[in-house]
């Protein structure tokens, strides 16, 4: 093939063009350009761009794009020619800009091999791509990488890279392929001055409905207090507040001020732990931000369909935008932020980039794994100073995540609160009272306690077999609505029986709640009692969080009543796991006889650091020195936020909408993404041992969906093991 040919990177689109090797690496490149992290590093992102296909100017890819049925690999060139110029960072995200980042020894095996067995084909390559583009460009330096100051924020800076040309090959692919959907890709900038002054209306509605005026304004006092402190320089703060004190609109206050004080900032991204906490967590922000003409939210979970949103358009803008977080607000799930940013594969770390100048709030921060601590916290350290990000840590019960001795966290945290203990104790809302002493009780005593107390109460417990077994002895006590709540149950059906018990508890229905550890953090209820049994520190103060919520309760005399909090222990055995007790035995140990602890706002820290000090490896799967030897797919494998080997299986016949969706995709044998985002409202996770006894009532779909053919239960989901016997097709 000669010189002067014109070589090709992608096929006609729709209007017949064909887009040449130089349109599409001079795109690329101009889009990433428009993404480095700053001036200093433009023409080192720019570089990436225009070397990424340099493997497409071989004689066999320019055959392929012309139709021969030819295997050919082309990421490989880019990639040594960039190795062979000492110049890691650009080889690593070149080499893996479609099949992921791969691990550094690994990389360069593979390019040495390929170097020794096709030394004349590189060479011609390289004459090629520097007479049809590389002439107009000169190899940067990467003395500002280099300069970074630790091998762990180069590890970074090699995410954000690829993340950015991965992002960029996109767009500028979509551009040439689909324009209608690239004009598509629209999203309202982000302006803090104009988002507070939506808040500010919503604050001032809080105060013309204020019917507790006390509660207000102890909220408004935190909330400016937080607010004073918005124009300290980026890093690591934290809101440490009891339940009910409005975290929520404090810690947005806070960062749209924050972000006025310092003018990189391009969004504000929210980091929850549960799908119930998003919900809500994101109504309240739409109904602050969004209107008619502009929508400045984005969710991005498992549990949004933006497909329904859609009008006549064709794309949703919206749903673009879950691909590249190229929006003002962002909410979504530690799992779908923390494991984007340890991973290496393409789809995954295309928004990474667009985390940089941002502000965090990660919202029930406690729930981190212990195990993967270390890593993720260090991980924050070097996104904070190679991305100019601020964090933000929201919670009652907060970990102490500072370095110190034996424990490798963040250098300096913030505190946003002023004198969080006389907060507690004034937000005092619940008294603890431990039953039999913390001795055994039965689960049928637990029952007779609750139904003579002739209030509505909520009964939490570790595991879902104990849930129902309490639910199957309070079957019989008339005078209370019973609900159960559990993972058993699918999403869709969770939602409808939350909705249920919010109903009746604003109706005065007395009502029993069995339920597990899912009702503890974010979801909105309140109770006079609340049960709880022995658990880690952070499930009983978040437990706690559900009684008497909003400082309501009032006795005959009309002055202020604490709610109440029993704390009790079974003889029915079975606990989530060994470690599950040992924290949770752990905490009783130090609470025991002096319940006062419980509500002391610094008890949980104490509790934390005692832990590690005593039980937990904080990086037990040695995450961060993989990171330090750039192994991409290894630190991948390793980091999970959720470390169960479960399996998704679809309850068909929940209701009408889900026999509908399963009649719509029984056939076929491919689903959009929107369409298995459906499928997980009506889905269940289970273990292998569930599939592995009751194989006879699931199937395994064309699209590879597992379906449910058992019974399901209005009241408990999915049967348990034991069950099997009974089921019923």
């Amino acid at each position: 093939m000669e010189d002067t040919l014109t070589y090709i990177a992608h096929s006609v689109n729709s209007n017949g063009i064909l887009q040449t090797m130089n349109e599409h690496c001079s795109g690329v490149g101009k889009i990433m350009r428009g993404f480095a992290l700053d001036k200093s590093f433009a023409d080192l992102y720019e570089f990436c761009g225009i070397i990424h296909d340099m493997g497409k100017y071989s004689d066999d890819f320019q055959r392929y794009i012309a139709g021969d049925n030819i295997k050919t690999k082309h990421s490989i060139y880019g990639a040594l020619y960039a190795s062979e110029n000492k110049h890691i960072e650009l080889s690593l995200p070149v080499f893996g800009h479609h099949a992921g980042l791969p691990n550094s020894p690994e990389m360069r095996l593979q390019l040495k091999a390929e170097f020794t067995c096709e030394k004349e084909k590189y060479n011609c390559i390289c004459k090629r791509w520097l007479s049809d583009i590389g002439n107009q460009f000169c190899l940067p330096n990467n003395e500002n990488f280099l300069g970074l100051s630790n091998v762990l924020m180069q590890e970074l800076f090699v995410r954000m890279l690829y993340s950015s040309l991965v992002d960029a090959d996109s767009l500028d692919t979509e551009r040439h392929f689909d324009t209608e959907k690239f004009k598509t890709r629209t999203s309202p900038s982000f302006d803090a001055q104009l988002l507070l002054n939506r808040l500010q209306q919503t604050l001032d509605s809080f105060k013309a409905n204020s019917e507790n005026s006390g509660i207000n304004q102890l909220r408004n006092n935190v909330r400016k207090y937080a607010e004073s402190k918005a124009s300290m320089s980026q890093g690591f703060f934290s809101l440490t507040l009891p339940t009910g004190l409005g975290k929520t609109i404090c810690s947005i206050n806070w960062a749209l001020h924050h972000a006025q004080c310092h003018d990189n900032i391009k969004r504000i991204i929210i980091v929850l732990p549960f799908i119930s906490i998003i919900d809500q967590t994101a109504e309240v922000l739409k109904n602050i931000f969004d209107d008619d003409n502009c929508c400045y939210v984005l969710e991005h979970h498992s549990n949004v369909n933006y497909l329904e949103n859609e009008n006549e358009d064709k794309y949703d803008s919206k749903l673009l935008a879950t691909e590249n977080w190229d929006y003002p607000i962002i909410v979504t799930t530690n799992v779908q932020f923390f494991e984007s940013l340890f991973s290496n594969k393409r789809s995954s770390c295309r928004k990474l980039h667009n985390i940089q100048d941002s502000i965090i709030i990660f919202d029930e921060i406690q729930t981190l794994p212990l195990g993967i601590t270390e890593p993720t916290l260090t991980m924050l350290e070097n996104l904070q100073q190679v991305c100019r990000c601020s964090m933000l840590f929201c919670t009652a019960t907060q970990p102490d995540f500072e370095s110190r001795d034996g424990f490798s966290g963040i250098k300096h945290i913030e505190s946003l609160v002023e004198n969080p203990l006389l907060i507690f104790e004034q937000t005092r809302r619940v008294t603890y009272h431990p039953i039999n002493d913390y001795k055994e009780i039965a689960i049928s005593e637990l029952s007779d306690m609750v139904a003579k107390n002739h209030q509505s109460s909520l009964v939490v417990f570790n595991t879902k077999k104990k849930a129902r077994l309490f639910f199957e002895e309070m079957k019989d006590c008339s005078q209370y609505r019973l609900f159960h709540l559990s993972t058993s149950m699918c999403p869709a059906h969770r939602k409808k029986v939350i909705k249920e018990i919010r109903n009746a508890l604003l109706l005065g229905e007395y009502i029993v709640v069995s339920s597990t550890q899912l009702i503890e953090a974010g979801v909105d209820m309140d109770f006079p009692i609340v049960y709880r049994e022995l658990a880690p520190l952070e499930s009983i103060i978040q437990s706690a969080g559900r009684c008497n919520r909003e400082g309501k309760m009032r006795d005959e005399n009309g002055s202020e009543k604490k709610g109440v909090v029993y704390l009790f222990s079974l003889t029915e055995s079975g606990q989530p796991s060994r470690q599950y007790r040992s924290w949770s035995e752990f905490a009783n140990l130090l609470y025991k006889g002096n319940e006062e602890k419980l509500y002391t706002h610094d008890f949980y820290s104490y509790y934390y650091r005692e832990l590690i000090s005593n039980f937990a490896n904080t990086d037990k799967l040695s995450i961060t020195n993989d990171r330090k030897k750039l192994l991409y797919q290894t630190v991948a494998e390793k980091y999970k936020i959720i470390d169960d080997k479960t399996q998704s299986i679809f309850i068909f016949n929940y209701n009408e909408e889900s026999l509908e969706l399963y009649n719509c995709i029984k056939n076929r044998e491919f689903l959009t993404r929107q369409e298995r985002q459906l499928v997980s409202q009506y889905s269940v996770q289970v273990y292998d041992k569930f599939l592995k006894e009751n194989k006879s009532f699931v199937n395994i779909e064309k699209c590879s969906i597992l379906v449910w053919y058992g019974s399901y239960s209005e009241d408990f989901g999915l049967p348990f093991i034991q069950d099997f016997s009974t089921i019923i097709i």
